[in-house]
């Protein structure tokens, strides 16, 4: 089970990015093989987002946004009060920026891997979860 940040998705779609490579295929082996991935809905507007401000073009990241929603294997999780204020309990403690703490929270609560290219996740929440580069998980899924 795992929890994949915007970062993972971004990188992925942006091949002229280092490890953009290695994002697509991870993203691809869980997709087709329908490994839970719970994620927060927040995920949603993060990649919107970015998309549409990277490729200044709105369209693109409504379209990717919408191409992630219905990705097999995915359990919404929304930013209801219980999230949020672990999210905020996570993100003070260990010194997350917002979203960054929302996905904790999620990854957390669920017991999944968190699986990002963020720095400040990877090396800030690995005493409280397993946080991974895609990779990383890419490889352990292969060995099993």
């Amino acid at each position: 089970m795992f929890t994949i940040d915007a970062s993972v998705h971004v990188n992925a779609l942006n091949r002229a990015e280092a490890g953009s490579g290695e994002s697509q295929a991870f993203l691809e082996f869980v997709s087709k093989r329908s490994v839970p991935v719970f994620s927060p809905t927040v995920l949603l507007v993060e990649v919107a987002t970015t998309i549409a401000r990277v490729y200044n073009d709105p369209a693109k990241g409504i379209a990717f946004a919408q191409v992630i929603h219905r990705l097999p294997g995915q359990v919404w999780v929304p930013l209801d009060e219980i999230t949020a204020l672990e999210a905020g309990r996570l993100g003070a403690i260990h010194g997350l920026r917002g979203a960054d703490a929302v996905y904790a929270a999620v990854a957390h609560r669920h017991r999944s891997t968190l699986i990002t290219l963020d720095r400040q996740q990877l090396e800030r929440l690995s005493p409280i979860l397993r946080t991974q580069q895609p990779i990383e998980a890419l490889i352990s899924l292969t060995d099993e």
